[in-house]
């Protein structure tokens, strides 16, 4: 009996490490607070100190002083990038002060030489840029950014501007003109490309392969045979200061899912054609939307202008990425979310999911850290953080780095990077699932219904 008192005990002890040693985990939510922008849920592991997520998030006419967790600030405050440890979901609202007084524009060479002292701004009084005084050598100056590789606010040389907090630019150069070649090689492949002439300092779209390999996919272009070089995106936006040697890359990783039973294919109202796949309990078109009309065969208003995009003159709308109709055979289209919560969006029989019915796919596949990298597809998606943001699309899901719109200043942006997909539920906004190439997980957020972001339908 002694020995099997001890045996029991040594068993409890032993359930009892391992349930402290779970992983518990807890999302920080952020509320812009009546500012504008995106800064996606952040998760935090319980006893495990991490930095809040750098605030992105912008209101004219105030500055950021930091988080709060209630929206008039009488709650916990926290600074902006504070290191914290999280117990619990929380959401924290960001709070803003009327902008008064002087701030500072600092200036960065990036990759350029020379010295710009930071320049003083008074608060909401336009003035005008300090005057370029970099340098860089066979390229020249192109503007200013908020970000160093480009994806930021952009400024021109001398451009007048009002801010209302301190702000760093970074100097963006193009190459000097000369013609450099990109030539393809189909690394296993079959058939022939002509090596594609590029002019130094200009942008274009690398050419689109061509070369066929029997039961592979192409999946990109990498400066290595083996794929260990740099990765580029077919038809990816580049520019070139040297001649560039690239090698087609495949994959036979085929995931060949079933369609739903019954279902194989389903017609919008248009006539579009979509596959179907089966995951788990529920039945989802494989591609994203693209229908011009509603179910009830009303036509949605497709905006091209950017005022009106941003406006709330046309509450529900659609448009393609950079309001090209072409995009939209790879990609689907765009919609904002008044479009897509109007109930008769989905070919009928389906419609937007629930932040339920997505909860219920990210279980199927293993839960929210690593669902999105079965959702997206072996090919399309950019490099993040020094590997390949491709997927595995184990699930057949077969998501692609469609990119969205913004509502404020309707700018087009990420393709290649993210794809953002709207839900039927609202909560601070209307909530949306992300898939972003540097991550691999299923991630959350809310926002405005005016971006623009893509639909993909479930069965009713």
């Amino acid at each position: 009996m002694k020995k099997i008192s001890l045996i029991i005990t040594v068993i409890f002890a032993c359930i009892f490490l391992l349930s402290g040693c779970r992983k518990e985990e807890y999302v920080v939510t952020f509320n812009p607070n009546g500012g504008k922008g995106v800064i996606v849920t952040q998760t935090f592991t319980v006893k495990v100190s991490q930095p809040l997520m750098a605030n992105s998030f912008i209101n004219k006419g105030f500055t950021f002083t930091g988080w709060n967790s209630r929206p008039d600030g009488s709650g916990v405050s926290y600074k902006d990038l504070e290191i914290v440890k999280i117990s619990e979901n929380i959401v924290l609202y960001a709070q803003w002060t009327p902008a008064t007084g002087e701030f500072s524009v600092t200036f960065k060479a990036n990759g350029g030489a020379g010295e710009m002292e930071p320049q003083k701004f008074e608060a909401e009084v336009p003035q005008a840029l300090a005057a370029n005084r970099f340098t860089n050598d066979n390229h020249f100056f192109s503007g200013w950014c908020t970000l160093p590789n480009g994806d930021g606010k952009k400024f021109d040389n001398q451009q007048i501007i009002t801010i209302t907090s301190d702000m760093t630019l970074y100097a963006q150069w193009k190459c000097k003109s000369h013609t450099y070649f990109v030539t393809f090689n189909p690394n296993g492949g079959e058939g022939t490309m002509e090596p594609q002439a590029f002019v130094e300092g200009t942008y274009q779209e690398l050419d689109s392969n061509k070369f066929k390999r029997e039961n592979y996919i192409f999946i990109g272009w990498n400066t290595k045979a083996d794929g260990s070089g740099y990765h580029f995106r077919d038809k990816k936006l580049i520019s070139l200061c040297a001649n560039l040697y690239l090698y087609a890359q495949w994959t036979n990783a085929v995931v060949n899912k079933p369609p739903c039973p019954g279902i194989p294919k389903v017609e919008d109202i248009d006539g579009n054609s979509y596959n179907t796949v089966q995951i788990g309990s529920q039945c989802w078109l494989r591609e994203n939307l693209k229908t011009t009309k509603y179910n009830t065969g009303a036509k949605i208003p497709i905006i091209t202008d950017d005022d009106l995009w941003s406006s709330e003159e046309e509450p529900a709308a659609m448009c393609y990425y950079n309001n090209d109709v072409k995009n939209s055979i790879l990609y689907g289209a765009l919609y904002n979310g008044s479009a897509a919560n109007t109930g008769i969006l989905c070919p009928t029989g389906w419609h937007i999911p629930s932040e339920s019915e997505w909860d219920i796919l990210a279980n199927e596949l293993g839960g929210m850290k690593i669902a999105g990298y079965k959702m997206k597809t072996v090919y399309d998606w950019d490099d993040g953080y020094g590997e390949t943001g491709n997927g595995n699309n184990e699930s057949g899901f077969s998501a692609l780095p469609a990119g969205y719109r913004q509502d404020f200043n309707s700018g087009f942006y990420h393709i290649g990077k993210t794809t953002f997909f709207w839900s039927s539920s609202i909560e601070n906004g209307v909530i949306l699932r992300i898939l972003h190439a540097y991550s691999k997980e299923l991630l959350t957020s809310s926002w405005y219904s005016r971006y623009g972001c893509s639909v993909r339908c479930i069965k009713d």
